[in-house]
């Protein structure tokens, strides 16, 4: 399996725009090299149709503006189809992402850059947004995309997705308002080093992690155990 994303080289003095196939494997066959074009046709379709009715919205004309954090929360719902694909792996996901910015321009940020790099993508950063996060107006209430963006950023958040998952599910669970999940996720990307860990928390398992966030949860929001089960009582969990 592989994805073509498109790169520009020197080539006889000349800067050319050239197909370069990633793929983790070593040699790509015929068989990969067709899925790969297939996977490429596919998506210039898919994206020009997300385009196209993020167009009929208005919203396209967000961009560069201050109210563009509703377009890539929209662009980020329009991107979950990439759960269902299965024109490439899991393992090629990373690649996929910068892909899109061949083929949708419009709904990037700007010219592929420091924005279209695996760890730091756009269109990455707009699926996470709406799929851990699908209520807009919450979304919007906790800052603006520049806001989401250091969220993202953050090492140990960017780093283990699983970690931006349990914050989704406290935020689920009706648990915290608006203001306690933004202290919670500053106390994270703050203050979860101070425990004696690194950035990378992939070493751990999930038990081990969910233990470590729930005591850095009690701690950052000054809540004991008693105080929590009667707060879960009162939401009926």
């Amino acid at each position: 399996m592989a994805v073509i994303i498109r790169e520009k080289r020197r080539i006889a003095g000349k800067e050319m725009e050239v197909k370069v196939y990633k793929t983790s494997e070593p040699i790509l066959s015929k068989e990969e090299r067709e899925s790969a074009e297939e996977l490429d046709k596919f998506l210039h379709e898919k994206m020009k149709q997300v385009e196209e009715r993020l167009r009929k919205k208005g919203l396209l004309k967000l961009r560069g503006k201050k109210g563009v954090l509703k377009l890539w929360f929209e662009l980020g719902k329009e991107l979950r189809f990439v759960d269902d694909c299965q024109l490439f792996s899991e393992a090629h996901r990373r690649w996929l992402w910068r892909a899109l910015y061949d083929h949708s321009p419009d709904l990037a940020p700007g010219p592929a850059g420091s924005r279209a790099s695996i760890a730091r993508n756009h269109f990455r950063y707009c699926y996470l947004l709406a799929k851990r996060f699908p209520n807009m107006d919450f979304v919007l209430s906790l800052g603006d995309w520049s806001w989401w963006i250091d969220l993202f950023d953050s090492p140990t958040i960017q780093n283990d997705e699983r970690i931006l998952e349990w914050i989704s599910s406290k935020h689920q669970a009706s648990e915290l308002s608006r203001d306690e999940l933004r202290k919670l996720i500053n106390g994270i990307r703050e203050e979860f080093p101070s425990m004696g860990m690194t950035a990378d928390t992939t070493v751990l398992g999930k038990g081990e992690l969910e233990q470590k966030l729930q005591q850095l949860y009690d701690r950052v929001l000054r809540i004991g155990k008693s105080q929590r089960r009667t707060m879960k009582g009162t939401m009926g969990v």
